[in-house]
């Protein structure tokens, strides 16, 4: 791997082409529901973004230079800002995927949380700053989202696990000599999956919540 490399970009790039093409398929298209996607994102947005931005200017994560373009706005590098939509467009592909070719996938259950909440709260037992904010997230986001949550719901975000493991993987420095994002050891609880904070799972719930209810507020407009 060269030294100099815009690895975050093309990673950003992999994940986004498969969903970005297969949006056309004609018995989900995807395509048709572009309008309601950046507004659907407002949740999202107005929680992770300055989150984001607040741990990138405090140090408690940060970016890599050899492995990005060099285009920096708010603390955050571009390929970061473009993290912010790719992957919720990649996990609602998926979920409307899931809807459309698995139809009894929409009665509703919260039990998943439970199990996923207990492993939030056994992170803050030995974790930081980052532990303790996706406690909180998580929780807001299931308050404002539980009356919806739909099995389709939890298998979107299973199956958004297997890319996840991978990219993020690889962001986090399983095949570089050192990460392309990189974390300070106090935020978290130093519990790794491979070369992933466990705290990150945690943090893609919570993305993945506030994100669907977005989704369901846009189309109840």
């Amino acid at each position: 791997m060269p030294e100099q490399f815009n690895l975050y970009l093309i990673i950003n790039f992999i994940a986004l082409a498969g969903p970005f093409f297969l949006s056309f398929d004609k018995k989900v298209a995807f395509y048709k529901h572009w309008g309601k996607l950046l507004f659907s994102l407002i949740f999202l947005w107005t929680i992770y973004l300055p989150w984001d931005i607040f741990f990138a200017a405090t140090d408690q994560w940060g970016f890599n230079p050899n492995y990005l373009m060099g285009i920096e706005f708010a603390f955050l590098p571009i390929e970061e800002w473009m993290f912010f939509l790719i992957i919720p467009y990649c996990f609602l592909f998926i979920y409307e995927c899931i809807k459309t070719y698995f139809p009894s996938t929409t009665s509703k259950t919260e039990m998943p949380f439970y199990l996923l909440l207990g492993v939030a709260i056994s992170q803050t037992l030995h974790g930081g700053i980052y532990s303790y904010m996706n406690l909180v997230v998580i929780l807001f986001a299931f308050l404002i989202t539980r009356n919806s949550l739909t099995k389709a719901f939890w298998y979107s975000y299973a199956i958004t696990l297997i890319p996840f493991l991978i990219f993020n993987g690889i962001l986090t420095g399983s095949i570089t000599p050192s990460p392309v994002v990189w974390y300070n050891q106090a935020a978290f609880s130093g519990v790794r999956l491979g070369t992933i904070p466990t705290e990150d799972f945690i943090y893609l719930l919570g993305m993945m919540l506030l994100c669907i209810k977005g989704w369901y507020w846009m189309e109840k407009k």
